[in-house]
């Protein structure tokens, strides 16, 4: 397991867009359900049912924790409701679907992290993205905000979750300044 020096979380953007993709893909789930049990495509529609009563459960208890002000993670009622198409005649693509989006909804709401270490920065995104400080020109934390000056002329600014104390602040861009140096040396 890897150590790092320095972990700066960044503020979270408002996930709001997710939620309503997973909300729609959880009432397509109800409306399609609702409708093959009307059609009789199921003797003993039973276990429908209760895959339905699940995730529409699921569904209640994150809206309750949305309103508590806390990140909703659609993602078990996302799974059951592709256990029930998997179990509708021809409905194993949107079963896929469905398991596709219950395994990617918490790492697309993972908090963005910038971890730095004497070898470089790791960004903490879907996957992982690792620059050595050879590629970067400057890196500093001013006024809460982070930012990164690659060589490329790649920028990357970005808002810091919560405050940074002066004394901190001063310490990361020493450091930040002193690997980028050491770098230099290296590459001379």
């Amino acid at each position: 397991m890897r150590v790092f020096d320095y972990i700066i979380v960044c503020k979270s953007p408002d996930f709001k867009n997710v939620d309503r993709i997973s909300q729609f893909m959880l009432l397509i789930s109800v409306v399609a359900f609702s409708y093959s049990i009307y059609l009789g495509l199921f003797p003993k529609p039973a276990l429908i049912f209760a895959i339905m009563t699940s995730f529409v459960s699921w569904w209640i208890f994150c809206l309750f924790q949305r309103k508590k002000g806390v990140i909703p993670y659609y993602r078990l009622g996302l799974l059951l409701a592709s256990w029930g198409w998997f179990l509708q005649p021809n409905g194993l693509l949107i079963s896929g679907i469905f398991l596709i989006g219950a395994l990617f909804e918490r790492q697309v709401k993972f908090p963005y992290e910038l971890a730095f270490d004497p070898t470089g920065m790791v960004i903490n995104t879907f996957p992982k993205k690792y620059y050595p400080w050879t590629s970067i020109q400057n890196a500093l934390i001013k006024d809460d905000l982070i930012t990164i000056d690659f060589k490329n002329n790649k920028l990357i600014q970005k808002e810091i979750n919560e405050p940074v104390t002066a004394i901190i602040t001063q310490e990361f861009n020493e450091f930040c300044a002193q690997q980028i140096a050491n770098s230099a040396l290296i590459n001379s």
